[in-house]
C-alpha cells in the first residue's frame, strides 16, 4: 500500500514540477529598455515603401520553447487628427485614444548571408495602438510595446532566427488598404540614443549584428534602411544613419521562452528520483 501511495505521489509531483517549470518564461533576447522613453528613431513603412521589417538575432539563456515576442512601435498619428472631428476622421473607425491594428509576426530560420531561411511559424494578431497626444514631450511620436502570444505555435527555437513584422498600409503590405489611415504613420523603433532617449540600453540579452537589418521594400532609395539586397524581397538591408550621422541600432524587440517540455520533465524526474532515494 505504501509503495502504491509513493508511486502516485511521485507521478503527481513530476507533473506538477513540469507544469510549474514550463510556466516560468525566460527572456532570451532583448533590446527594449525596461522603461520606454517618449519616442525613438524609427523605421517607417508607408513613407519608405516597406512591407516587412525585422532582424537576425541570436538567443541567450537556455529556454527555447517560444512563448512570446514584443516589438516597440512609434506612432506619429495624433489623437487630434484621428479622433471625432479631427482632420482625418471620417467613418468612426478610428475614434478614441487609439485604434486596433492587425499585424503579422513571422519567424524564419536564420539562413545565411542576405537571405533568411525557411519560415518556422507565423501569427496574425490584432493589437491596440495608442495615438500620439497632441502635445507630447516634444517628440514626433509615442513609443509603445506590442506583445505577441506565440505559445500556440509550439516552436522549439534554434540558436538564431530572423524575425519580421508585417502590416498593411495604404499602398504597401500583403493587402494594401487603399485608403488613408493612422497606420500610415506607424513605425518600428530602433534602439538608438537620441534627444528623446539619450541613454538607450542596446542589446541586453542575446546578440545581433548592429550594422544590418532585414527588410522588404519597393525600392532601393536611401533612408532609414540604407540599401537593400533584393528589392521587393525580405532580405538583408544595410543600416542607415540619422541626420547627425549616427548609425541606427537594432530594431527594439524582446523574445521570451520556457524550457522545452521534455527538458523540464527530465529535470523534475531527476530531482524527484534523488529525493525519493534519500527518503528510502
Amino acid at each position: 500500500m505504501r509503495h502504491t501511495q509513493l508511486t502516485v505521489s511521485f507521478a503527481t509531483s513530476v507533473m506538477a514540477f513540469t507544469a510549474a517549470t514550463s510556466s516560468a518564461a525566460e527572456v532570451i533576447y532583448n533590446s527594449i529598455p525596461s522603461t520606454l522613453a517618449a519616442n525613438y528613431t524609427s523605421q517607417p513603412y508607408q513613407a519608405q515603401q516597406v512591407s516587412e521589417f525585422g532582424d537576425r538575432v541570436s538567443f541567450g539563456g537556455s529556454a527555447r520553447q517560444l512563448s512570446s515576442a514584443s516589438i516597440t512601435m512609434s506612432m506619429w498619428a495624433r489623437y487630434a487628427d484621428w479622433n471625432v472631428g479631427g482632420q482625418y476622421y471620417g467613418t468612426g473607425a478610428y475614434a478614441g485614444a487609439g485604434y486596433t491594428q492587425s499585424f503579422t509576426f513571422n519567424i524564419y530560420n536564420s539562413g545565411t548571408g542576405s537571405t533568411p531561411g525557411s519560415l518556422i511559424g507565423s501569427v496574425t494578431q490584432d493589437k491596440y495602438i495608442q495615438y500620439r497626444p497632441t502635445v507630447w514631450a516634444s517628440a514626433n511620436g509615442i513609443a509603445q510595446n506590442i506583445t505577441f502570444d506565440l505559445s500556440g505555435l509550439g516552436i522549439t527555437l534554434p540558436e538564431s532566427i530572423v524575425w519580421g513584422l508585417a502590416f498593411n498600409t495604404e499602398t504597401y503590405g500583403v493587402s494594401p488598404t487603399g485608403t488613408n489611415g493612422p497606420y500610415n504613420q506607424l513605425n518600428v523603433c530602433y534602439n538608438q540614443s537620441s534627444s528623446w532617449a539619450p541613454a538607450n540600453g542596446g542589446v541586453t540579452v542575446g546578440s545581433t549584428d548592429l550594422s544590418t537589418k532585414f527588410i522588404n521594400a519597393a525600392n532601393n532609395a536611401s533612408g532609414q534602411y540604407g540599401g537593400l539586397g533584393t528589392i521587393g524581397t525580405f532580405s538583408l538591408g544595410l543600416t542607415g544613419t540619422s541626420s547627425g550621422g549616427t548609425p541606427y541600432g537594432a530594431p527594439m524587440a524582446s523574445f521570451s521562452a520556457v524550457p522545452a517540455p521534455g527538458a523540464a520533465a527530465l529535470i523534475g524526474l531527476a530531482g524527484l528520483v534523488a529525493g525519493r532515494r534519500r527518503r528510502n
